[in-house]
């Protein structure tokens, strides 16, 4: 703002009265925010890799709104530069408070083991996130608000989801109810706490179930879980030769896909989704 329109509109303001000039005081104060990262949880585990949350909070102590145009962000790991990024952001922070900023990060997998080959061997590892905030603040304009932030981050590892058994409950002319037994195994360094598990069972290709069961259990730190399914498969759909193999109990594959939600017992670990991908083969307990 040129230095003569400032001097109008103070003019103008003078004539309008008292509060028009608090109002201009208080629209001409160029105070710049202050940012901290107050944590961050793991929001997200599959296949692939790993997925955090980051958040922010900024305290603007301007008496109005700012705009938050974008941020940068250099996450290190072991003091080493891994993952670099800008996000837009276009988001207003409230006048004379705090806002919370939130800033996901995904990790892939084959890029860690490929830099940090090292870490397969730590159940935790520290951090450095370095961010850079782009505010408009009035009267000094765009400004980056350096923020960083240092801690441990676990490295998670992947449940292991097997079938343990499969027993016959029932039989009758029409079908087999049959009870599916999942083994857990929670190779972390936290207790998993197991909520949902979305399933699709397969027997020698054949669909015998699918559904949600919910069931919460939880699974000590390196330690084991069971899960209990009531399957009941249509022997009219399912064909004679699944019919031969369950009654001689021998010669059955399996298939199970499907989705497990679950949380850690530390606030790090949030609500996670494990995909579910086993195929095995096994034989029938009656």
């Amino acid at each position: 703002m040129h230095r003569q329109t400032i001097i109008l509109l103070l003019l103008i303001l003078l004539f309008q009265g008292c509060s028009s000039l608090q109002q201009a005081e208080q629209l001409m104060t160029g105070i710049q925010p202050t940012g901290e990262v107050k944590g961050v949880k793991l929001s997200g585990l599959d296949l692939r890799g790993i997925d955090l949350l980051f958040d922010v909070e900024v305290d603007n102590p301007n008496p109005v709104a700012i705009s938050l145009d974008g941020l940068d962000y250099d996450l290190k790991l072991l003091n080493r530069s891994f993952l670099k990024g800008q996000q837009a952001m276009g988001m207003s922070l409230a006048a004379d408070g705090k806002s919370q900023v939130e800033l996901p990060v995904r990790m892939e997998f084959e890029r860690l083991l490929e830099h940090y080959s090292e870490l397969s061997k730590h159940d935790d590892v520290p951090y450095q996130l370095d961010l850079g905030l782009g505010v408009d603040v009035p009267l000094l304009g765009r400004v980056r608000l350096p923020i960083s932030y240092q801690g441990r981050l676990p490295v998670p590892k992947l449940p292991d989801v097997r079938v343990s058994r499969i027993d016959v409950q029932r039989m009758s002319l029409q079908a087999i109810d049959l009870m599916l037994e999942l083994e857990v195994e929670n190779p972390n360094r936290f207790a998993l706490i197991l909520q949902r598990l979305d399933y699709q069972f397969k027997l020698n290709g054949i669909d015998v179930g699918q559904g949600a069961a919910a069931q919460s259990l939880n699974i000590d730190k390196q330690g084991k879980g069971r899960v209990r399914l009531p399957l009941s498969l249509d022997l009219q759909k399912a064909g004679s030769g699944l019919y031969s193999a369950l009654m001689g109990g021998r010669g059955l594959s399996y298939e199970l896909s499907g989705m497990l939600d679950a949380s850690g017992d530390t606030p790090l670990i949030g609500d996670i989704k494990i995909p579910l991908d086993r195929q095995g083969s096994f034989n029938l307990n009656r």
